[in-house]
């Protein structure tokens, strides 16, 4: 337990350090666009936590990216004078957007076991690599650079309703909310029965109660209905920004075909009883009629 303090500690003082250059690199870019400022200080954040994943040699220090730092540029786009979207939709989307934060960050904390530990996703894409310019490519690239890319693009309409001037809050800015608030909670109640369900476990079987009986992967599910919430402030504020739909496209992309494709041919490997359970039960979206 004092092990794993230790290198919480050290992974928010890595992650501090992180906020504060992202903080210089937006002074420097003070006369960008806000949404060319938010991209350039999330690839910077991507380069020095792939440069702490590299002196640590753990891939991991990334995965507290995926929670901390979109809740950081979120702050910085809408503290910045240039910000001219609804203060009311501004709050708002910014509650959302630390409920999923807080969640997510919470439930990678108690489920991380320290630096001795680094995702079997990422050391399986990097033993694949032949050569030093295979492994950075796959390390910095798909590891790194490519999920901050996907992130950027759904946290997009979040930007462009807080970078520009749009609608008063509207009826369409409780549905987003109230989107918003369910997938965080459907996401809050599937890592907690996955959590007792591998503290209990005896055995090597698949998960099958619960939210996980109507879903393989519920967790996900609210992830995708929390980034598209997003995407319904966006149009909420301007109808003009329907494009912004790609960023949830690409974010379903990223997890219900590359993640899920993963992780699914790896239960098949490891569980006896996950090739009934895969042709029974749907990838990512809830089956509310499928029975016993």
């Amino acid at each position: 337990m004092k092990t794993k303090l230790l290198h919480l500690s050290v992974i928010t003082i890595g992650y501090i350090a992180c906020i504060y250059s992202m903080m210089l690199t937006w002074e420097l870019t003070y006369n960008f666009s806000l949404p060319l400022k938010v991209f350039i200080c999330h690839v910077e954040a991507t380069i020095f936590i792939y440069l702490l994943s590299i002196i640590f040699n753990n891939s991991s220090w990334y995965d507290a990216f995926w929670s901390v730092i979109p809740v950081v540029l979120a702050v910085m786009c809408w503290s910045d004078v240039a910000a001219a979207g609804n203060t009311q939709r501004a709050l708002l989307m910014h509650a959302c957007l630390l409920f999923w934060a807080i969640r997510l960050t919470y439930n990678w904390m108690r489920s991380w076991d320290g630096f001795s530990h680094e995702d079997w996703r990422y050391v399986l894409m990097k033993a694949k690599t032949k050569n030093k310019f295979e492994y950075f490519i796959v390390d910095f690239g798909s590891i790194h650079l490519i999920p901050t890319i996907c992130v950027y693009l759904a946290l997009l309409p979040m930007i462009f309703a807080l970078a520009y001037p749009g609608n008063a809050l509207n009826i369409l800015d409780a549905v987003a909310a109230l989107l918003s608030v369910i997938a965080v909670i459907i996401q809050i109640i599937s890592d907690q029965q996955m959590y007792n369900f591998r503290n209990n476990m005896t055995e090597s079987k698949t998960m099958q109660t619960g939210l996980w009986f109507y879903s393989r992967h519920p967790n996900y599910f609210g992830e995708i209905l929390f980034w598209f919430s997003l995407f319904v402030f966006s149009i909420a504020s301007s109808i003009s920004f329907a494009w912004l739909l790609i960023g949830c496209i690409v974010m379903y992309a990223l997890i219900a075909i590359a993640s899920v494709s993963m992780m699914d041919k790896r239960s098949l490997n490891r569980r006896p009883d996950f090739k009934d359970y895969m042709d029974s039960t749907p990838a990512i979206f809830l089956n509310i009629f499928k029975k016993s």
